[in-house]
């Protein structure tokens, strides 16, 4: 990681004690919020470590092309504490536009 965090990092993110009450404040379905899950300007999910962990792990591999920087954390900032609807994919069709762009340019 560099020394500043960009607009377009995956960032799995442990918690304050004030960040889980807000988090659970905005996402009253789950139960048990430990841990988000920040993908640049595509969105968040809030979740337990395991499950935040889990994307955390298989997303950086798929959509490496996405984030400029991928890390764990235990304080960064969160501007929204709602959890990005359909965020899987929003980020597959990204990835897939991306992917197109760099066949392209391969391809000239």
């Amino acid at each position: 990681m560099s020394d500043k965090p960009t607009p377009n990092d995956l960032v799995l993110v442990k918690l304050s004690n004030e960040q889980i009450a807000l988090a659970k404040k905005t996402n009253r379905h789950r139960r048990k919020i430990t841990h988000a899950l920040l993908c640049g300007a595509y969105g968040q999910i809030f979740g337990s470590e395991k499950q935040c962990g889990k994307y955390y792990y298989a997303w950086e591999n798929i959509f490496r092309h996405l984030f400029d920087q991928v890390y764990k954390t235990e304080m960064h900032p969160i501007e929204r504490y709602e959890s990005t609807f359909n965020l899987v994919m929003l980020l597959s069709e990204e990835d897939d536009r991306v992917e197109l762009q760099r066949q392209a340019k391969q391809g000239r």
